[in-house]
């Protein structure tokens, strides 16, 4: 697999919105504060035209999209692409995105999540190069970073590559209320990890690949979604699966398990880390 080079000292980001773009309150403060925040730290940032705004629940058309993300993924410049927020429709950018090129282009980390699947996923199984599955850049616009913000930014910049979970999570955000946009989580439940077998200990390794289940329910059966030459290629590291979801219900994620489990997706699995649903 192809792992990019970690975001350096001084570095270029990039930044880009192949789903909806920077728009409202309180994501235009958020971003506003993440752009100020990394600019502090010395890193340069470039933009791509249409960052900001959305019509149609997209940032600007398909071809536009597309084109966008892959200037920005060849620009020998930029080092480091962040995706400046989730959404709905990106999957109808990815007929214009030229895997084929990527396949042969300096591999760059791109970071997001959610609508941002189609990305992070599509790119290990597609061109075999490594995206990391995390925060928007909008998230770092949090006045004072949460420890799960700062251990990302220890990531992407390599200097942290071991991680725990953390005690406590949100269950209702603050940052929409007024003059509430740059505050921290609101951690008001106790972090629990439930196995569903009831077994007192569980020890799995593999090769973490997965994102939101809603979006990977929609490649399946698509050309987006071909996993079998990379899962026949890292077989003998077996795989974990990371699921999130965001739209689905509960029997939803279950009829949504069944379909990846019978499309064979589920092949030398080890494990599976299941985040929990939006929905309940």
């Amino acid at each position: 697999m192809r792992y990019p080079a970690f975001l350096k000292k001084g570095g270029t980001i990039g930044l880009i919105a192949p789903s909806f773009g920077v728009f409202g309150y309180p994501y235009e403060d958020k971003f506003n504060n993440a752009y100020k925040k990394f600019s502090n730290l010395g890193y340069k940032i470039k933009e791509v035209e249409h960052l900001f705004g959305t019509e149609k629940c997209r940032s600007t058309t398909d071809v536009q999209r597309a084109k966008e993300f892959m200037e920005m993924y060849l620009d020998v410049d930029t080092d480091f692409i962040f995706s400046v927020a989730g959404g709905e429709l990106m999957m109808s950018m990815l007929p214009y995105i030229d895997f084929e090129t990527l396949n042969f282009a300096k591999p760059k980390y791109i970071m997001g999540c959610s609508d941002n699947t189609n990305l992070t996923f599509t790119l290990p199984i597609l061109t075999d190069t490594a995206a990391i599955y995390g925060n928007n850049f909008g998230s770092f616009g949090m006045k004072n970073w949460h420890e799960s913000l700062q251990q990302a930014y220890d990531l992407i910049t390599g200097n942290r590559l071991h991680f725990d979970s953390y005690e406590m999570y949100e269950l209702e955000g603050l940052s929409k209320l007024e003059g509430k946009a740059l505050c921290g989580y609101n951690l008001t439940e106790k972090v629990e990890y439930k196995n569903l077998n009831g077994e007192n200990k569980v020890e799995m390794t593999g090769r973490l690949i997965g994102g939101c289940l809603d979006i990977l329910l929609m490649l399946c059966g698509t050309k987006y979604g071909q996993v079998d030459n990379f899962l026949e290629k890292y077989k003998e590291d077996g795989f974990i699966w990371f699921l999130e979801a965001c739209d689905l219900n509960v029997l939803a994620q279950s009829r949504g398990l069944w379909q990846l489990k019978q499309a064979g997706w589920f092949k030398y699995c080890k494990g599976i880390l299941y985040g929990r649903p939006v929905l309940n």
